[in-house]
């Protein structure tokens, strides 16, 4: 609760009912045992049914209390990811309801999806969340005339007053691997760096004699074989038993404009990976380190789907469920700059959200029974009792 009162203090234009409402949710969040619907929370927190979903109804700036979290916590190696995620919804008449693409079952499902930009801590190797949305049914779409990438373009420009001041870098999976995604962001100040398709069309640039007379001169070579590559035409990055990897400047037809590519090519399945990154500049090695990174967002979304109740809210308005979704995230946010980031790095062990939600739901009951007996805390024996009750059921990890 200090860190969370922190940086609610710092943030302007905040409420008293709705610091206390947040700073209290907060504190709370990993005591509930069930559930993360209005009726259970109710059950595990100081605010009823009611008051909790007023509270959902009233709003709050997620990305600038993100923004303060990640500032004060993480290390100075960041980069930004973005990736949207399937939200399973039962019934029939919540706002935003359609199909969308679940990547765990390979296929469209009816539900809800939530688009979440997220920024990767480089040197610490995790994720934290800094804002979401949830993306607007095909009919809503329509009546703004956009598109599917048109929504997520817009979402992260209007992000980046807060996303542009921590990194430079996007990175995003290859479905993004497009001209209508790319080139606002480029446009906007952010490199994106991604995946290609293995058939992409990119040629060299031409470093040969240029021929005298008028006209432009020559920018291209010839087109790039990506199933058998000329090695001479590339930079090794470097080669081992497993494979080599290759970086080039090269010519991209479809974003039409030079960029950064490197090529691993792993020799046990015979198969190869094309990474593009619009920072020419940028090395090889961390444009593939970067690509690597962006899975953690990835882990975000597990966690809050196994432990923070992700997909579990009751209402039906997308205000709310937006509400609950970026609560949700934001707690997992927490709960490692308080119990992992906080940790010295030589003694930190794995980061697990299962220890951290029996040890507040242990406390939550501990701390019932021990004040109801009036118990004397101060005692050393009663203490290590205390300790001990906290501690059931966890692991020693």
């Amino acid at each position: 609760m200090s860190l969370v009162k922190t940086i609610l203090s710092d943030l302007d234009n905040i409420s008293k009912p709705i610091a206390k409402f947040i700073s209290t949710i907060c504190s709370q969040w990993w005591s509930v045992s069930g559930r993360y619907n209005f009726m259970n929370m109710s059950r595990y927190m100081t605010y009823n049914e009611q008051s909790i979903r007023n509270g959902y109804s009233r709003g709050f700036d997620f990305a600038s209390f993100n923004w303060e979290l990640i500032k004060k916590n993480c290390s100075d190696e960041l980069i930004l990811a973005f990736d949207p995620t399937y939200i399973y919804k039962s019934g029939k008449h919540t706002q935003g309801l359609g199909y969308y693409w679940s990547g765990q079952e390979q296929k469209a499902k009816k539900g809800l999806e939530y688009g979440c930009l997220a920024v990767v801590d480089i040197k610490n190797e995790t994720a934290f969340h800094l804002d979401g949305v949830m993306t607007p049914d095909k009919k809503e779409r329509e009546k703004g005339n956009k598109n599917l990438i048109g929504h997520y373009v817009d979402f992260i420009l209007s992000s980046l007053p807060h996303a542009g001041s921590l990194s430079a870098y996007l990175t995003v999976d290859k479905y993004f691997m497009k001209k209508d995604f790319i080139v606002p962001m480029v446009e906007a100040g952010l490199h994106v760096i991604t995946k290609m398709r293995k058939d992409a069309n990119l040629k060299y640039l031409y470093k040969g004699k240029q021929r005298e007379g008028k006209g432009r001169k020559r920018k291209h070579a010839d087109k790039v074989k990506l199933k058998n590559v000329d090695r001479r035409k590339w930079e090794t990055v470097y080669e081992n038993k497993e494979g080599y990897c290759l970086t080039s400047e090269l010519f991209c037809v479809t974003l039409k404009r030079n960029v950064r590519i490197v090529y691993l090519f792993h020799i046990k399945n015979k198969s190869y990976e094309v990474f593009l990154c619009t920072d020419i500049q940028l090395s090889a090695e961390k444009i593939e380190k970067y690509y690597r990174m962006r899975y953690q967002i990835e882990f975000l979304f597990r966690d809050g789907k196994q432990h923070a109740g992700l997909e579990e809210c009751q209402a039906r308005d997308t205000k709310k469920i937006n509400f609950h979704i970026n609560l949700s995230l934001t707690n997992i946010g927490i709960a490692k700059a308080v119990h992992y980031l906080s940790v010295p790095e030589e003694q930190r062990g794995s980061f697990s959200l299962d220890n951290i939600k029996r040890l507040y739901h242990n406390k939550l009951i501990a701390d019932l029974i021990f004040s109801n007996l009036e118990l004397d805390m101060s005692c050393k024996k009663i203490r290590r009792l205390y300790e001990d009750c906290i501690e059931i059921g966890r692991m020693a990890a």
